[in-house]
């Protein structure tokens, strides 16, 4: 009889859940907004920058991308940078360069083209980040991956 007992209520403690959670408003959780973009322009990795414009050919930077909202800057030349955290949204990219109290920079998309990111900052300058493949984001070091 106790078995029968602890199996009854079981069974309508399940129902009740059931009821419980078929009573939600299914409406208002499709409306929940999300801070993850749809679409993740940088991910883990290297990337080269360029001007496609090849106003300054001799001078480029890497971004160095430890996630998606974070990583480092550093220059070909001496291999000094800064670095940032970023935002990832459809459109355009957020950058905070140096650290929280910096005024935020956008990068504005214009085309993503087999892994080649084309945009502009604010002040206008076109940019094509390019992925480097044989660089390994967690040791990277510009001046000696140049050297190679």
């Amino acid at each position: 009889m106790q078995k029968a007992i602890k199996l009854l209520t079981i069974i309508l403690s399940l129902i009740t859940v059931s009821l419980i959670m078929g009573c939600t408003n299914t409406k208002s959780l499709s409306l929940k907004k999300t801070t993850d973009p749809v679409t993740a322009y940088f991910d883990k990795g290297v990337y080269k920058t360029n001007s496609p414009d090849n106003k300054n050919p001799d001078k480029y930077y890497f971004y160095i991308f430890y996630d998606k909202n974070s990583g480092y800057t550093e220059d070909n030349k001496m291999g000094i940078g800064l670095p940032f955290s970023c935002v990832q949204t459809n459109g355009y990219v957020k950058f905070k360069f140096g650290g929280a109290t910096e005024p935020d920079e956008i990068f504005n998309i214009k085309s993503v083209k087999d892994k080649v990111i084309t945009g502009s900052f604010d002040d206008g300058s076109m940019l094509e980040f390019t992925p480097v493949s044989d660089a390994n984001p967690d040791n990277f070091d510009a001046v000696e991956y140049l050297k190679k």
